[in-house]
C-alpha cells in the first residue's frame, strides 16, 4: 500500500521547525484577512509577532513616528514587545489629551511605574498619604515662589564643587562629562537633602541604574536586568542610612527632606519606603537637568560662534553688578541672584529652551478609562495612549529650520503656527498635563546657575586633537533629556577675572 500524504502531527513529529513555520502562516493568514475596524486608530504594519515594530521604532524613532504620521494621520496603534500603545503626535490632539483628565488618566500609571521601575510598593504609592499629603508637599515646595531655598542651597553647593574642580584641572584635558556630571549631581543632593548628603557614594549607584533605566522601562524580565536593580537596592540602602541619621538628629532639616521624613515620623512609611521614596525623588531630580548642561555645551562648542555669545551677556551682567555692589565679593549670591531673574540673562535662558527643544524625546503616557473618541476614532477603556511630544519640537511649520540648533530662538515668545493655526504647546520638554514635571520650575534655575557659574569662572574648548563627537542614545527615547553615546575631550582653564 502507498504512503499517503503526511499528517499534520506527522510533520511536528518530524520537524519543529516545520510546525513552527505552520504556526506563522496561520497567524498571517488570520492576520491578513482580518478587516481592519474603521472605527479604531489604524495599525502600523509588521512581520515578527510579539516583537512587532520594536527594531524600526528603535532604529530611528524621529523617522518612524514621522513616517507613520504621514501614512496614518496623528493618531495610530504601533505593537512592540508585545505590547499595544495608541501614539498620538498631533500638538492639538496631545493638548485633548493633557487637558481631559477624567477619561486620559495617568494616576494608575504613576502607581504602575512607582511598582514596576522603582520597585515601590503599590499600596504605599496609591495610599492617601501619599496623594493627598506628600505629593501636595512636593507640589507647593517646587512652585516657582517657594523654590528659594532649593536654589540657594544648590547654588551654595555647585559653586564650591565648581571651584574645586576649575582649580584643580586648569589647564587639563579630558572627556567633557567629567567636567560636567560629579559637580551637577554632588550640587542637586545637597539641594534635595541637605549638606550631609553622601553624594559621592550613591553617585556609581545612580549611574549604573540610571544607564539601564530605558530597559527597566522595557518591561525586560528581571534575569537580564540584575545589574541596574541591584544598583537601585544599593542606592536604596545608602539612603535609608541617611534617613536614619537625620531622624536621629531631629535636627531643622531642608524642606524637601522634612517632606519625605513626614512620612516616616507618622508611621505611614517604613524606613525602607521613605528611603525608596527618596531615592525616586533623587531620581527626578538627577535624570535631565544633568544631561541638559552637558548637551549646551556639547552643541554651542561645535559651533561657529561657540560659547562666547553667551560669555560675554554673563560677563556684562556680572561687571553690572559688581558696580551696584563694590563692597560684595563675587560669590553664589550673585549667581542665584541672576539665575532666579527671568530677564537678567536672556540669550542664556533662550539657549537652555532650545537645548531642550532639540534634546528631549518626552512619552506622555495615559490609560483610557472611560470610551471617547480622538482624532476621529474610538478609544476604549484599557487603551494605553502615548503623547508624543518631539515630533512638534522637529516640525518645520512650527519651528523653522527645526533641525538647527538658534540659541537666540527663544529671545522672542515664537508665534508658532501649524496650518495656519496658532500651536499654543509648541514647546514640551516637560510634557504636560497631570504628568508634567513638577520639578520644571527648579530645573530651569538649577540650570542657569551651573552654566553661570562655570562659565564665569573657566573657558571650555574642544581639544584639537580629537575627533569624536557625542550622539544622541535614541535608545531612551521617550524619557526626557537623551544621554549622550560617546564623547568629546575639551580644555578647562581657569579665566583671570
Amino acid at each position: 500500500m502507498s504512503e499517503g500524504p503526511a499528517s499534520p502531527v506527522g510533520l511536528v513529529t518530524q520537524s519543529p521547525l516545520a510546525f513552527a513555520l505552520i504556526l506563522v502562516a496561520l497567524y498571517w493568514a488570520v492576520k491578513i484577512l482580518r478587516t481592519p475596524d474603521a472605527s479604531r486608530p489604524p495599525r502600523a504594519s509588521y512581520w515578527i509577532p510579539w516583537l512587532g515594530s520594536a527594531l524600526e521604532m528603535g532604529k530611528d524613532p524621529d523617522g518612524f513616528f514621522s513616517n507613520m504620521t504621514k501614512l496614518h494621520g496623528p493618531v495610530f496603534t504601533v505593537k512592540a514587545m508585545g505590547q499595544e500603545m495608541v501614539y498620538v503626535t498631533s500638538p492639538s490632539l496631545i493638548s485633548t489629551v493633557y487637558r481631559d483628565s477624567q477619561n486620559f488618566d495617568f494616576t494608575s500609571i504613576r502607581v504602575e511605574m512607582g511598582h514596576k521601575v522603582f520597585q515601590l510598593r503599590e499600596h504605599i504609592s496609591s495610599a492617601p498619604y501619599m496623594v493627598d499629603t506628600y505629593m501636595g508637599q512636593l507640589h507647593n515646595l517646587l512652585l516657582p515662589s517657594n523654590i528659594h531655598p532649593l536654589v540657594e542651597a544648590y547654588t551654595a553647593s555647585a559653586h564650591d564643587s565648581l571651584l574645586s574642580m576649575i582649580s584643580s584641572m586648569d589647564g587639563a584635558s579630558g572627556a567633557l562629562k567629567t567636567f560636567i556630571i560629579p559637580s551637577a549631581y554632588r550640587a542637586a543632593c545637597h539641594a534635595g537633602f541637605g549638606r550631609n548628603f553622601p553624594a559621592e557614594k550613591s553617585y556609581p549607584f545612580f549611574k549604573a541604574f540610571d544607564d539601564d533605566f530605558h530597559l527597566i522601562g522595557a518591561g525586560l524580565p528581571k534575569f537580564l536586568l540584575s545589574k541596574p536593580l541591584k544598583a537601585w537596592d544599593e542606592l536604596v540602602d545608602v539612603i535609608e542610612n541617611y534617613v536614619k541619621e537625620q531622624d536621629e538628629k531631629r535636627e531643622d532639616l531642608d524642606q524637601f527632606l522634612a517632606a519625605g521624613l513626614d512620612g516616616y515620623r507618622r508611621g505611614e512609611w517604613t524606613s525602607r519606603d521613605t528611603a525608596t521614596v527618596l531615592a525616586c525623588q533623587l531620581w527626578a531630580l538627577q535624570a535631565n537637568a544633568i544631561f541638559t548642561a552637558y548637551w549646551l555645551l556639547a552643541i554651542l562648542l561645535q559651533q561657529p560662534e561657540g560659547l562666547d555669545p553667551i560669555v560675554a551677556e554673563l560677563d556684562d551682567v556680572r561687571r553690572q553688578w559688581q558696580a551696584a555692589h563694590p563692597s560684595k565679593p563675587l560669590g553664589p549670591v550673585f549667581f542665584e541672584t541672576v539665575a532666579t531673574s527671568s530677564k537678567s540673562l536672556p540669550l542664556l535662558s533662550s539657549a537652555i529652551q532650545e537645548t531642550l527643544r532639540v534634546t528631549t524625546s518626552t512619552f506622555s503616557p495615559r490609560r483610557v478609562v472611560n470610551p471617547v473618541q480622538l482624532g476621529g476614532y474610538q478609544l476604549l477603556p484599557g487603551d494605553r495612549v502615548i503623547c508624543v511630544t518631539r515630533l512638534t519640537h522637529l516640525d518645520d511649520d512650527i519651528h523653522p529650520h527645526a533641525r538647527e540648533f538658534d540659541m537666540r530662538r527663544y529671545l522672542q515668545t515664537p508665534r508658532a503656527t501649524k496650518d495656519g493655526k496658532p500651536v499654543a504647546n509648541h514647546s514640551m520638554p516637560f510634557g504636560g498635563g497631570t504628568s508634567m514635571c513638577e520639578g520644571r520650575h527648579f530645573a530651569l534655575a538649577e540650570l542657569r546657575v551651573f552654566l553661570a557659574i562655570l562659565l564665569t569662572y573657566a573657558t571650555i574648548d574642544i581639544d584639537e586633537g580629537c575627533m569624536t563627537r557625542p550622539e544622541f542614545a535614541l535608545e531612551r527615547m521617550g524619557l526626557g533629556v537623551m544621554h549622550p553615546k560617546g564623547d568629546m575631550d575639551v580644555v578647562l582653564r581657569k579665566r583671570r577675572l
